[in-house]
């Protein structure tokens, strides 16, 4: 009896398709290979001003960092989250990256799971590899921010909602929409930005009830639209909070209106990592080719789509379109896009591209499988550059050189002062510099926005030259120019320069 039944399993199994057969294996590869990559990046990379301000904000108190963060212009998860992860493994670089590449990594293998319950396990596995390959992700995975964790989220809300959709109506399909309510909350307790991509999901519901000519009565109390609201109750404690975010005046002067230059740039960065302004011409040309095949190959896909299958290929065509369209909307009002601000829903971009190379490349047509090695290739050269130019800021342009700069400076006894130029500078060197005391010039005594964990700090100094007068060395960490005077006491023994971060050594001797 029992080898009966194993004869009639491995026959099962025998007759399975390959995909489906070796599918969990091939995702927890796809991840592993994108974990890997993006580890061997990040890890050569310099914590810059954005990273350094988590870790800052980690290693206060848990109250305080909630408080500091109500002050800034993101939520507070991330940062706790931080906190408690870095109290178990430490605070190495390695160790705080290594938070957002597991979930960038688990965020590639929800993405197949994803795509498998929408369409089947063979296209997840040809369209997966454009996930595993993805430059910009990869940029964002091993950031010691935020992107990483809400682009796990969005894509895990997205399973869920999918599968909740699949499930027949009972206590099975109100425990996915109670746990999708959840991860909405807990999304917009990570990253505001994330309010776009439930936008999107409600307005792919919304499109869904329209074309079954559902009544409005009833589809208002779907599930799916209780759990909107059920999130918004589980946000309400700290609504106060994000309300006043919104008028403090935190935010950087770095943002952008959403043109059509950007827009290219999206595409650009998605496929080689780099900006529009900074294609020459053989890249132009490569994206203006890309750009062409995703317009022709997005209506192939959906023509060859099947009736179940359209609706989720919308899905992940909104994904994307919906989030870039509100932001191009308010862009009209106030300049809001900045690359990395898209970060969390650019998994679905390149989802969408990789499900509708697959789809085409399932029809078994020539043209479709070349486009398909094709648009890999360029996502090869794309990883390539990113791993060229790192984390390269993109809006100071400058290459992030901080832990350089502080393995420049030998000691921070009670002989030398370390004084940097800014707040800005400061936070950058408070991580790599953990032991010393960093002065600090500021014209405030109360700071805000980024800069509050150093508000009323002691080791303000408002003027360099009476303040810093008794140090017998000093070293001035400054971007750009010196614009601070020196005590005339103190003459330069020398200044090392690190990209457009320099370090100058003064002394009294």
């Amino acid at each position: 009896m029992i080898r009966s039944l194993l004869t009639k399993v491995g026959s099962w199994h025998r007759q399975l398709d390959w995909s489906e057969r070796y599918f969990l294996w091939v995702m927890a590869a796809m991840a592993v290979v994108f974990m890997a990559i993006t580890f061997a990046i990040g890890i050569g990379q310099s914590v810059w001003f954005d990273e350094a301000y988590s870790i800052m904000l980690a290693k206060q108190p848990a109250a305080q960092l909630v408080h500091l963060t109500s002050v800034d212009t993101h939520p507070p998860f991330y940062y706790l989250l931080l906190k408690g992860w870095a109290s178990l493994f430490g605070w190495s670089e390695a160790a705080l990256r290594s938070l957002s590449i597991l979930a960038a990594g688990f965020a590639v293998f929800v993405a197949g799971l994803t795509v498998r319950r929408m369409f089947s396990a063979r296209i997840a596995v040809l369209a997966l590899p454009f996930i595993a390959l993805a430059p910009f992700l990869m940029r964002y995975g091993f950031e010691i921010r935020m992107y990483a964790l809400a682009s796990l989220i969005g894509i895990l809300a997205t399973y869920v909602l999918v599968r909740a959709l699949q499930t027949k109506a009972g206590r099975d399909q109100w425990l996915l929409y109670g746990i999708y309510a959840a991860l909405v909350a807990l999304g917009m307790y990570t990253l505001y930005y994330l309010a776009v991509l439930w936008i999107a999901h409600a307005l792919w519901m919304i499109w869904r009830a329209v074309k079954r000519k559902e009544p409005l009565k009833k589809w208002i109390r779907e599930p799916w639209a209780i759990a909107y609201w059920i999130a918004v109750l589980l946000f309400l404690p700290w609504l106060p909070a994000f309300v006043s975010q919104l008028s403090n005046g935190a935010l950087a002067a770095i943002s952008q209106p959403l043109t059509v230059d950007n827009l290219v740039g999206i595409i650009s960065f998605e496929f080689l990592y780099r900006p529009s302004w900074q294609l020459g011409a053989f890249a132009s040309l490569v994206i203006v080719a890309v750009i062409v095949a995703l317009v022709y190959m997005t209506m192939r896909a959906f023509r060859a789509a099947g009736k179940v299958q359209r609706p989720y290929l919308t899905l992940l065509l909104w994904y994307i379109a919906v989030p870039v369209t509100l932001v191009a909307l308010v862009s009209l009002l106030r300049p809001m896009y900045v690359e990395r601000y898209l970060a969390h829903v650019a998994i679905g971009g390149m989802l969408y591209v990789g499900v509708i190379s697959a789809l085409l490349v399932n029809a078994n047509t020539l043209w479709a499988k070349r486009i398909y090695c094709g648009l890999l290739v360029v996502l090869v050269f794309g990883v390539v550059q990113l791993a060229a130019v790192g984390n390269f800021n993109f809006q100071r342009l400058q290459t992030p050189m901080v832990r350089q700069a502080a393995a420049s400076i030998p000691s921070c006894g009670n002989e030398e002062t370390v004084f940097a130029a800014d707040p800005y500078v400061a936070i950058e060197l408070a991580y790599y510099l953990p032991k010393c005391q960093i002065y600090f010039y500021s014209a405030d005594i109360v700071l805000k926005g980024g800069y509050a964990p150093l508000s009323k700090s002691p080791l303000r100094v408002g003027d360099p030259q009476r303040e810093l007068a008794p140090s017998n060395k000093l070293y001035y960490v400054y971007y750009g120019d010196a614009k601070l005077p020196m005590p005339s006491r103190l003459y330069e023994q020398g200044q090392r320069d690190f990209d457009a971060l320099h370090v100058r050594t003064l002394s009294a001797e």
